[in-house]
């Protein structure tokens, strides 16, 4: 099922499989937790898998009289996973599966995360706002949905809240616009503009961690692609209308010049290339910042820029 479906669902089965985007793998883990706090919960994360363990976790009776609940994240299929469902009677197994494959197990029980859009990451805004008691203007909610990977979305509106109760784009801009737009944005110009970058590559890795950098050049060059096909469409010279905010006249010149610079086969390329990598660090053995580096060599001399 769907992540809709799954939020319609009257109750939560005993046992399903989540597989998918990162970003709602982990929301959904944080869900559960806060929804079973209360409940005995074991947490077997990758190499702590056990299968006897589980098995027993889930078979045996609460020491506190409450449901059991078992909670797996692995980005492998563990082994005999799929036998744990029948020692799921009054308990609950959830697995978490960061793997690339659609996982064979749990039969009907699973729920499949996208990539969430615009307007999912307004609901998850508007989710967060609410929890944190703030209220915040539309433009300003726009601006955080296009500037601020998901995954850190939370962290932003938290640091928000601790400003004011009441937050304008003004504030966004004034506290959250060098989170992105700038140290990003500098980078990735550098990369996507066939100039030198090391330097500027360096200075960024001192302060951030490498594994941040590939799936944020990712969202960019999805972005540009977003932005080449409204330019195509409308003739605009300017991404307000799409994006629902002006941006700086320099950023939203940088942008547009950088959109429409690639061909279609060039956003393929580049965007089939960098998935495959990210998928290799997320899921290979191998060392991730070697993979990291090839992605570096790659971009240097891929022939587009």
């Amino acid at each position: 099922m769907y992540k809709k479906d799954f939020d319609k669902l009257p109750e939560i089965p005993n046992y399903c499989v989540f597989f998918g985007n990162n970003f709602y793998l982990q929301e959904y883990e944080n869900k559960i937790l806060k929804k079973f706090k209360n409940e005995n919960i074991l947490k077997l994360y990758f190499d702590e898998y056990n299968f006897d363990t589980a098995k027993t976790h889930l078979s045996e009776s609460s020491l506190f009289g409450g449901k059991n609940v078992l909670i797996i994240k692995h980005n492998k299929i563990p082994p005999n996973i799929d036998k744990l469902v029948k020692s799921v009677k009054e308990s609950y197994l959830f697995f978490f599966y960061y793997g690339n494959k659609k996982p064979e197990v749990f039969g009907k029980n699973f729920v499949r995360f996208f990539e969430p859009n615009t307007r999912d990451i307004i609901e998850v805004i508007n989710s967060y706002a609410k929890d944190l008691n703030i209220e915040i203007t539309h433009e300003a909610k726009m601006y955080l949905a296009n500037s601020v990977e998901a995954m850190f979305l939370k962290t932003e509106l938290e640091k928000l809240a601790n400003y004011s109760s009441k937050i304008s784009l003004d504030d966004v801009k004034k506290l959250v616009f060098e989170y992105r737009e700038e140290s990003f944005e500098e980078l990735f110009m550098l990369i996507l503009n066939g100039k030198e970058f090391y330097e500027n590559l360096n200075y960024f890795l001192e302060t951030n961690d490498f594994k941040r950098i590939i799936p944020a050049l990712i969202k960019y060059i999805k972005d540009l692609y977003m932005y080449n096909l409204y330019i195509k469409k409308t003739g605009a010279s300017t991404l307000e209308g799409l994006l629902g905010y002006r941006l700086p006249i320099h950023i939203n010149n940088q942008r547009v010049n950088l959109a429409i610079k690639f061909k279609e086969k060039d956003y393929y390329e580049l965007l089939n290339f960098l998935l495959n990598k990210e998928l290799e660090m997320r899921s290979s053995e191998r060392n991730k910042e070697a993979v990291f580096w090839e992605v570096i060599s790659y971009l240097k001399i891929f022939s587009s820029f």
